[in-house]
């Protein structure tokens, strides 16, 4: 397992989702992929920001602020990037569409890239897209971003979305051993002053 795959791993254990959650993703239909991601970020933000405030006793509260400001919070905290904050901001653009008009449920990734001029391409591939390298080879095949991320788009998400998932868990894992040095530091503290 790579790096990347295992901080998703983890992340999903700290979330207590089931083993191999995110890998079943791909699995989905395009409509339930968009809205289970979505609701995955959700989570993982609320958590990171409940790790980076030092304070886990909030993120049942944080779990209900709107991901919009948890996307600000986390982006001034140094959690994500500016990068990671348009795709986080983009992807729960796309599940509201998708979930407050019930005929969306027939959602896919083809009939929607399909409609995109030059412009909208562009732009889909640099918030989506972002996660995967300008050019790059499989089996032997020359690929480039653009036709990929166009042509791919949810394995394109969802390799993005890998790589902003594990960012958030090792800044989790990150700030739980900050946690741990400031009570090392409180003790020894309280030791030489007692």
């Amino acid at each position: 397992m790579d790096a990347i795959s295992k901080e998703v791993s983890d992340l999903e254990n700290l979330l207590g989702l089931p083993n191999g959650f995110y890998n079943s993703l791909m699995a989905e239909d395009d409509w339930s992929f968009v809205i289970k991601l979505s609701a995955l970020f959700e989570a993982a933000s609320g958590q990171a920001l409940a790790a980076k405030l030092q304070h886990s006793e909030i993120e049942s509260e944080l779990s209900y602020l709107e991901q919009a400001k948890k996307i600000t919070l986390i982006l001034k905290l140094n959690i994500i990037t500016k990068e990671q904050s348009k795709f986080l901001i983009e992807l729960a653009s796309l599940r509201n569409t998708l979930v407050h008009n019930i005929g969306n449920v027939t959602f896919n990734w083809e009939t929607f890239t399909s409609t995109f001029d030059k412009n909208q391409k562009k732009s889909f591939v640099k918030v989506f897209g972002h996660g995967i390298h300008e050019h790059f080879e499989i089996n032997g095949v020359s690929l480039n971003r653009t036709d990929f991320t166009v042509d791919n788009p949810k394995m394109a998400i969802w390799v993005t979305a890998q790589e902003v998932l594990a960012c958030l868990h090792a800044d989790i894992a990150n700030s739980s051993n900050i946690k741990k040095i400031n009570k090392i530091g409180q003790k020894l503290v309280q030791n030489i002053t007692s």
